[in-house]
Formats: structure tokens, sequence, C-alpha cells
């Protein structure tokens, strides 16, 4: 049944080319197919699936969130701050992410409220918060955090790094969440016919805030992983570069920019491909520009 499913599936076009990418690597350079690669393969992939897998649950429903690229480097610098002036590194991570959620809620209520097109509204917050960032930080990366925070994202397990278990864990939850619950159903219903969904009782208003609250934390959340990996809280990460990735990732992966259909998996599949070929450029010393 597995075999069947992927025969038929868009997906199978992104495996034959993760791994003609692979076997192409492997005969410039012996190393592509080495254990130590093909982890770093899945960490470079991780914080990108991680915000995949919320962006995913957006674009099901309905909606765009092209703020994350911001709220992304928003968690990292609000958590960077926080242990600066003395708070303990887990209520500084919780203080970032209710901060991203915070934001997130200004979105919805954009959205759902005031009827600024998802497009609009997430580009506005995108440029709102990257300012308010720089203009907070002055551009200074923020640094000298406790060790706890750092091994949150440096640490490994069995020899595979601490974030891939992470991206794996909230990879399976997004899954499960999107398949397998009443709340998964709705946003499915949402984003294949509003119309349809509000007159079967699903409130747009709950659904949109439930969304872009999850989306723009997990997007923080990215950036507080980020700044434990590096031990830098940098006020000029993520930006439209994660954006672009993130949904780039979304999008290959086969979820539909018009809602309803969509897939965890699918998402993994494409934020592994770009983890691929940034790895296969490096391998065999081509220049990406």
């Amino acid at each position: 049944n597995i075999l069947r499913r992927l025969a038929g599936a868009q997906q199978l076009g992104i495996i034959v080319i993760i791994v003609a990418l692979i076997l192409i690597a492997q005969a410039a350079n012996p190393q592509a197919l080495a254990p130590a690669n093909i982890v770093e393969i899945l960490r470079s992939s991780a914080l990108y699936f991680i915000g995949a897998s919320a962006a995913t649950l957006v674009l099901v429903g309905g909606g765009l969130d092209l703020s994350i690229g911001s709220l992304f480097a928003v968690g990292g610098v609000s958590a960077g701050i926080a242990m600066n002036v003395g708070v303990p590194w887990p209520l500084a991570i919780l203080l970032a992410l209710l901060i991203c959620a915070v934001l997130g809620f200004v979105n919805a209520a954009l959205i759902t409220w005031i009827g600024v097109p998802p497009f609009i509204a997430t580009l506005g917050m995108l440029f709102a918060a990257s300012g308010i960032v720089i203009v907070v930080t002055g551009g200074v990366p923020r640094f000298g955090f406790p060790t706890g925070f750092t091994d949150l994202a440096q640490l490994n397990l069995f020899g595979i790094p601490l974030l891939v278990f992470y991206a794996l864990g909230i990879g399976v939850a997004a899954h499960v969440v999107l398949q397998h619950t009443v709340f998964g159903y709705n946003i499915r219903a949402f984003g294949g016919s509003a119309a349809a969904a509000r007159a079967n009782g699903i409130r747009a208003s709950r659904m949109n805030i439930s969304l872009y609250v999850i989306s723009a934390v997990v997007a923080g959340l990215c950036g507080v992983l980020l700044a434990s990996r590096v031990a830098t809280a940098d006020p000029g990460a993520g930006g439209t570069g994660f954006a672009f990735q993130v949904l780039a990732a979304v999008i290959i992966g086969g979820t539909s920019l018009f809602g309803g259909v969509g897939t965890i998996p699918g998402t993994a599949l494409g934020a592994l491909l770009f983890a691929v070929i940034n790895n296969s450029l490096a391998l065999t010393n081509t220049n990406p520009q």
C-alpha cells in the first residue's frame, strides 16, 4: 500500500530527484554518502522543516504567512535580550514565543476582522517586525548565553543532532493534527471551500487565529533554536530568505497555494530537497551564483 501510494504521488518525483542529486554528488565526492554528511543534511533541513510544518497548516487552511521570516528573528533576538538582562533561559524562551504569538494574533486580526488580504497583512508584518528588531538591537547581534540554552541545539543523541529529533517530533505532531483530528479536518474543509465550511459551522475567526498564532510561535521557535545552535542571536537572521525556503519547501512538497490540499510528509521531502541541493553544491565546489 505504501509503495502504491508513493508511485501515484507527486512526491515520487521529489524522491527521484533527491536520490539522483546524492548519486551525482557521490560520483564527484566520495564523502556524499558518508554518515557524517547524511547527518549534516538532516541537521541543515531541520529548522526549515519545523517552520514548514506550521506553514503547511496555514496554506492548507487557505491562508499565507510571509511574516515568518521576521518572526524568526524576533524569536531569537527576544530570547537573547532576555537572557542578557538576567532572565533564566527557559523563561526567556517562553517570553520570546509569547511575543511571537501576539504578533501572530495581530496578523489574524488584520485578516479576519479588518479584511486585509493575507498576502498584504503578513508582508506588512514582515517589514514591520524586521524594522523593530533592527531598531531595538541597533543591528548588533546578541551573544553570551548560558550553556543550558546553547546545549538545546548543539548536543547530539546517539550521534544525531537534537535538532533532528525536534523536527521529527513537530512534524509528527503536525501530521497527526492535520490528518487525524477534527481541527485538521476543519483546516482542510476551510481551505477547500470557505463558504461551505462556514455553512457547516466552522468559524473563520477561530481558525485564522489558531493558524496564524501557531505559525508565528513555530517561526519564533526556529529563531530560538538557531540562536542556540550558533550561540548568537542575529537581528539579520531569517528575513525573506527563510520565508522563501520554507514556503518553497511546502509548495514543492505538494501543498496547494489555493488551500485544501497538502501533507506534512510531502513538506518534509520539500525541505530535504533544498538541503540536498545545498549540500551537493558544497560537495562539488559549485558556485550557487
